[in-house]
């Protein structure tokens, strides 16, 4: 009887707990993280400077404020900010590049206890990025802003009704548009666009309010 009665209380308890901890309570958020970048550029260094022997990785800082509209969907937007220092045979060489997106996220719970919550989660959105290169010895650079697409996914845990731990994997695309060769030299001159992608697996922290 004793073993009965410690059972139902222990039951009621956990009731009583995943009722309060309403982890599909709709609502704005915010949250910031960072994380490791591996860079694809295309073969745009290596052409434009001769030098193939880069860096090509660095690191990425997020901010992200969008709100929740249900258990399973949520809008946001994004800020990422992409740096890293490049180091080739002839020459040092800097990338700067940010990026805003708006996005849409669906979630799917895969896991619920009195500990917490899990979701897998997968992203879609567009924006613009601006990308700066600047090559510092030989005086070369380039700034230009395009068009951007991320796209990824990942896995949230909500340690209660507000906090959640966030981990991702993401890809986000910069397109620059470059000139080689004297303008107005038909022999020479010429255009030639890239389309750079930067691979990203961050943690963010984000707050449900």
């Amino acid at each position: 009887m004793i073993i009965k009665r410690t059972l139902a209380c222990l039951s009621a308890v956990s009731v009583l707990l995943l009722s309060n901890m309403s982890y599909a309570e709709m609502g704005p958020y915010v949250g910031v993280g960072g994380g490791y970048t591996k860079f694809d550029d295309d073969g745009f260094i290596e052409e434009s400077t001769g030098d193939s022997d880069w860096d090509d990785s660095g690191t990425a800082y997020r901010f992200i404020a969008g709100y929740k509209f249900s258990e399973n969907f949520s809008v946001e937007w994004s800020y990422q900010d992409y740096d890293y220092n490049e180091y080739g045979v002839d020459s040092v060489s800097e990338v700067d590049m940010q990026a805003w997106h708006v996005s849409g996220v669906l979630a799917y719970p895969i896991y619920e206890s009195a500990l917490g919550h899990l979701d897998l989660f997968g992203k879609l959105g567009f924006g613009e990025s601006d990308y700066t290169y600047r090559e510092v010895q030989r005086g070369l650079g380039e700034e230009q802003s395009s068009e951007s697409l991320i796209f990824g996914g990942g896995a949230q845990f909500y340690m209660d009704e507000h906090f959640r731990i966030r981990t991702e994997l993401d890809f986000t695309t910069f397109n620059l548009d470059v000139a080689f060769g004297t303008e107005g030299n038909t022999e020479t001159f010429q255009t030639k666009d890239y389309t750079f992608i930067a691979m990203t697996a961050s943690a963010s922290v984000v707050y449900l309010f």
